[in-house]
């Protein structure tokens, strides 16, 4: 029995040991106002000229307000920064000296170091300019395996998002960050190996740029591990998949098997044990020539690394759920990713108690606390072991934003009734047109005048070159902070400043050669929508609704040339086996091969990209005007069902220089808008809300019932149900409605049209329930049908002439008219599931509406016969 015993505990103890834990902390603040500097001409403003100019009321604008609008004594003077910036992350790793291979990695923003710098040569907001003395010194300290305890990798030095901006400027904030790295941290030891991505949003994209640039690994969000396997659990719960499933050309044949869901405040995901927790190796594919690069991808641990650092953790999740399943052959990294500055995690009981805490706990049961290099040179990635890495950020940071398509910087472009649209507007498409057009002229720039110097770009001087100081203006602006903060204060129009400042320094290059131009045009990586074509949506662009998408998409870019576009088309090829396996390269490259098809050309529509608010948002004020925008390129792909689809755009200037963008994959569904797998169809396949739908339901086992709701499952107004429906239950939400038939082996029912002013009707939501107590739901999925409200023009009576704003005193809303109302005008506000929640009249003399108790959120606004506003949050924004 004692031998049993003692085999069973090494046992364990041998499983335990393959568990290893380390930290990564991000720190990071933004250049808040890249104008021109007043104290150092040629380059842009720090932190405390910015503060200093403003409080002397500079940076005034035709707004008549000094910038920046953010307060930044309060962004950098709160005790946990200072901290985190200067002293903190050395005590935590000094905390750990007692586990011989322990230490953390850091990642130090070029544009914090030279926000820092500034604050701590003139001894401001509790800065000393030895600041950078604690990262050198912990820098120093080595693992047991002569491992920096303490390695500041590599960054984009403006936080720039790498799978969303050109390998040019990818290339060119990799080499600033590297040499701000060693002007401040030394060489010795070398620049690190390791890589974080900004909002660790990576793609298999960035992946060429980053090995040439001497980088071998990157952290990866594991949530994008996860997506990939064929077994991953689509669970559309707060806890589960927040935004659109994974796109079966992302999916690969291995599965997870070991899977656990968790999830804290809202966030978390499935993931698979040790699949999910093991460094493994990605490629990326020249499409041109087919070279390939490979480096190795870290997982961060999406659920763990938010738990790590809002609160005290210990080591019940990794107990459970990760160290049963570890291999010695290829060992488990639990890598806890976030911010170092931000909430609890960037303080004092973070670092001084949290981390050494953590450790201790770890170690006491057989884990070893590591880093990331020492991990990876104890335990290298077999060169077989290839995988592929979904697109995305960090996951539900932020509740969702580790979306794939980073909506949270990329909001999809929408109308007036907020459904995607080519002719649609969001602030930050507009924006990142404004930096592919700024980026043309100063690309242009250095093609004419030759290689620019990074060190002029970093710090120009009175020797620097024209195109060094547009590159040196323009990489502010890409940012991403700007549109992670959306339309806050004056954050959506610093890129704006940026390029049109980067474009007049490249256009007195571009002035002296005449004539000539041997620059592409500059074209942003090719969007999609929807991300699931023929396949099922979801997330906040859905409204956390699913949603049947119709097997035809959009796929639209920006495109911008300096001496003006011949053509931009869209090539697309189908697979021959709606396969993409990892051992094949034929559908990542232009040239293909036997098992795909040949490139199809589609031309794509030109559509002038507007440079101002259009959607009317008062809370965007573009009190700056781009000189240069680029256009939008769009085009439908129709008819494609059931098919793997490989895609790029190509871009032509006119004076015939060429651009390929990379290759994308996506798989095309079986177009289930007005039908399903199960023969379930409506006619029409997208109606409106003056439509009547007619849902047929074929070979049906016996009679029965449509269950359906509206909007989410909620309860149908009564002036929406057939004769004879009843709630479900007797309380429901859900309505059951008896089918009609049968006729011709089939049965039906007619709902709609959805137009009364009771209730505003976006989706139908429905199943089957037949007389023998069986369902069709679809798989699970339910059954979707989408509403369109129809887009309405303003009504003369009202254009121009509402203000809507809320009095938070009085917890009311008010709505004034200037045109003449009538009191017998009735007002009406419904929440955007429809819901009618407030009427109002008219004030008689007034010409106002007002009631009060509407709590904040979203509804819409309609006066009674007339147009319907959308309004937004407290601030009850109006789009007409």
């Amino acid at each position: 029995m004692r031998l049993l015993i003692t085999l069973g505990l090494l046992f364990c103890g041998l499983l335990q040991a393959q568990v290893h834990t380390s930290y990564l902390w991000h720190l990071h603040q933004p250049n808040y106002w890249p104008e021109e500097s007043v104290w150092y001409p040629r380059g842009y403003q720090k932190v405390w000229e910015s503060h200093s100019v403003k409080m002397a009321g500079g940076n005034l604008y035709s707004d008549n307000l000094s910038h920046p609008l953010n307060d930044l004594y309060d962004i950098f003077s709160k005790p946990d920064r200072v901290a985190a910036y200067q002293d903190e992350p050395k005590d935590a790793v000094a905390s750990l000296l007692g586990h011989p291979k322990a230490g953390a990695q850091v990642c130090y923003s070029g544009a914090l170091i030279e926000n820092i710098n500034s604050l701590g040569t003139a001894n401001q907001w509790g800065y000393s300019s030895n600041w950078k003395n604690h990262f050198t010194t912990a820098r120093g300290w080595n693992t047991s395996g002569g491992k920096p305890r303490l390695d500041i990798v590599a960054f984009t030095f403006h936080h720039a998002l790498s799978p969303l901006v050109s390998e040019g400027t990818l290339r060119k904030e990799l080499q600033a960050n590297k040499l701000i790295y060693g002007q401040n941290f030394g060489t010795n030891p070398v620049y690190s190996k390791g890589y974080w991505p900004a909002e660790c949003a990576f793609s298999e994209r960035i992946i060429k740029v980053l090995v040439q640039e001497g980088i071998e690994w990157s952290v990866i969000a594991n949530s994008h591990l996860s997506r990939t396997l064929s077994d991953y659990p689509v669970n559309f719960t707060s806890s589960g998949t927040r935004y659109d499933p994974p796109n079966k050309a992302d999916v690969v044949s291995t599965t997870g098997t070991n899977w656990w869901s968790g999830q804290l405040d809202g966030r978390g995901g499935a993931f698979a044990a040790p699949y999910c927790y093991q460094a493994h190796k990605a490629r990326y594919v020249d499409p041109a020539n087919g070279t390939p690069y490979t480096m190795t991808v870290v997982p961060m641990c999406d659920l763990l690394s938010y738990k790590n650092g809002f609160s005290l953790m210990g080591t019940d999740d990794i107990d459970n759920h990760i160290a049963p399943f570890s291999v010695p052959a290829q060992p488990s990294l639990v890598l806890m990713a976030h911010d170092g500055d931000n909430a609890w995690g960037g303080g004092y009981d973070y670092y001084n108690n949290s981390v050494p805490g953590f450790a201790n706990a770890a170690a006491a049961q057989g884990y070893t606390p590591n880093t990331v290099q020492q991990f990876l040179a104890d335990h290298p990635v077999p060169a077989n072991d290839i995988v592929h890495v979904e697109d995305g950020a960090w996951f539900n940071a932020d509740n969702d934003w580790g979306h794939v398509q980073f909506i949270n910087w990329l909001w999809p472009m929408y109308n007036s009734a907020k459904r995607f649209d080519p002719n649609g507007w969001t602030e930050d498409a507009r924006n990142w047109a404004v930096l592919v057009a700024a980026e043309n002229h100063v690309q242009m720039a250095e093609d004419l005048s030759g290689p620019a110097d990074i060190a002029d770009i970093v710090a120009p001087s009175a020797a620097s070159s024209l195109t060094e100081l547009a590159w040196h203006h323009l990489l502010p602006g890409m940012a991403s902070d700007y549109m992670y903060y959306g339309t806050s204060l004056d954050m959506e129009v610093k890129q704006t400043l940026a390029g049109n400042i980067a474009i007049g320094f490249a256009d007195q290059v571009i002035a002296n050669y005449p004539g000539t131009d041997n620059t592409a045009p500059n074209v942003f990586i090719p969007q999609r929508f929807p991300w699931n074509p023929g396949g099922l949506g979801y997330g906040p662009v859905y409204g956390y609704q699913q949603h049947q998408n119709s097997s035809d998409f959009h796929i639209w870019t920006f495109a911008y040339d300096v001496n003006g576009m011949q053509q931009v088309v869209l090539k697309y090829r189908l697979d021959l086996d709606d396969e993409n396996p990892l051992t094949s390269d034929e559908n990542d490259t232009y040239a293909g091969g036997a098992g795909v098809g040949a490139w199809q050309s589609l031309p794509m529509n030109l559509r002038v990209f507007p440079t101002g608010n259009i959607s009317g948002n008062p809370d965007v004020n573009f009190f700056l005007t781009p000189s240069h925008i680029a256009n939008l390129y769009w085009v439908e792909l129709t008819g494609l069902h059931d098919t793997l689809v490989d895609y790029y755009v190509e871009a032509t200037d006119n004076s015939g220089n060429i651009f390929k963008s990379p290759i994308q994959h996506v798989y095309v569904g079986a177009s289930n808008a007005g039908g399903s797998a199960n023969g379930i169809s409506w006619t029409p396949t997208y109606p409106t809300i003056n439509d009547t739908i007619t849902i047929t339901v074929p070979n049906a086992p016996t009679d029965g019932m449509l269950h359906w709701g509206v909007n989410g499952w909620a309860k149908p107004d009564t002036s929406y149900w057939p004769d004879s429906s009843i709630l479900w239950n007797s309380v429901g939400p859900a309505v059951e409605s008896p089918l009609d038939g049968p006729v011709a082996n089939a049965f039906t029912i007619k709902l709609g049209p959805f137009n009364k002013p009771a209730q505003l009707v976006n989706f139908v939501d429905f199943v089957v329930h037949y007389d023998n107590n069986t369902w069709d739901n679809n798989g699970g999925a339910d059954y979707h049908i989408p509403i369109s409200q129809p887009l309405r023009k303003p009504d003369p009576l009202f254009q121009n002439s509402v203000r809507v704003w809320p009095n938070p005193a009085q917890d009311a809303y008010q709505v004034e008219v200037t045109a003449g109302v009538d009191p017998s005008y009735l007002l009406e506000i419904f929440d955007l599931e429809g819901k009618l929640v407030k009427t109002a009249v008219a004030d008689p003399g007034q010409n106002t509406f007002q009631r009060g108790g509407l709590p904040s959120g979203s509804y819409l606004l309609k006066f009674t016969g007339h147009q319907t506003y959308q309004v937004h949050q407290a601030r009850l924004l109006l789009v007409d």
